[in-house]
């Protein structure tokens, strides 16, 4: 548990936010690209609910997706694990306005270790003031998921779950999940997205890219045999 001062801080700086307003007027976010907004069920990722993303672009999908979850009021919490900071470098300003994050918006809370970060996600996932949090974890049990999806069922914020380390297929609370790597087509750096997972609905595979104007992903042609890019383009974690 984190210290009270700590606690107390981050519950009061919340409750500040609250005079934006937190309420919704849609229950989902359109991802911009209509044949993946058609393939899932609610024609766009809903809010009140989680969402996983892993890969070797996750940081970067997740800034796009959280840009789209800033359509509605609130702000972003995003709760970024101490020790993977110094490893993998903090959050970019100038990157994240790529995705359309005003930083006025962003509050970062940085934790030191999971329980820290369940506790942090868990306390602004419920809050009105918030429209999106996105949780760094390395590990999470089907137990702590369903307890951060019924916060967010409670609050109706959208969480977004940035999954480092290994894959695994363990059963998840998340309706949907990602995987997001870097693709080079046309001498260009795009995106391959796998929904892998999704609730009531089908998995698809998807090459977009992403569009700085309108702040959405567009599909492109499927190439023909392309090296996957070795590195990509990521809003988070030093990138810029």
């Amino acid at each position: 548990m984190a210290d009270p001062s700590t606690l107390a801080a981050l519950r009061a700086e919340i409750r500040g936010l609250g005079n934006s307003g937190g309420g919704f007027d849609a229950v989902f976010a359109r991802l911009g690209e209509p044949a993946i907004d058609a393939a899932l069920p609610w024609g766009g990722l809903p809010f009140g609910a989680l969402h996983e993303v892993r890969g070797g672009l996750a940081s970067g999908f997740s800034a796009a997706l959280a840009g789209r979850f800033l359509h509605q009021p609130g702000a972003l919490v995003w709760c970024a694990d101490a020790a993977l900071e110094r490893c993998c470098g903090r959050l970019y300003g100038p990157g994240l306005a790529r995705f359309g994050i005003d930083t006025d918006r962003l509050l970062l809370v940085r934790c030191r270790g999971r329980r820290e970060i369940l506790w942090a996600a868990h306390e602004a996932l419920r809050s009105a003031a918030v429209a999106c949090v996105v949780v760094e974890l390395e590990a999470l049990d089907l137990l702590a998921g369903r307890r951060l999806q019924l916060a967010a069922e409670a609050g109706r914020a959208a969480g977004l779950l940035l999954r480092f380390g290994r894959a695994d297929e363990a059963p998840s609370a998340a309706v949907t999940r990602w995987r997001a790597e870097p693709f080079i087509s046309d001498d260009r750096r795009c995106w391959s997205l796998d929904l892998w997972r999704v609730k009531g609905g089908v998995p698809g595979h998807w090459l977009v890219r992403y569009d700085d104007e309108t702040l959405s992903v567009a599909a492109i042609d499927q190439p023909f045999d392309r090296p996957a890019a070795a590195e990509g383009e990521t809003a988070g974690q030093g990138a810029a």
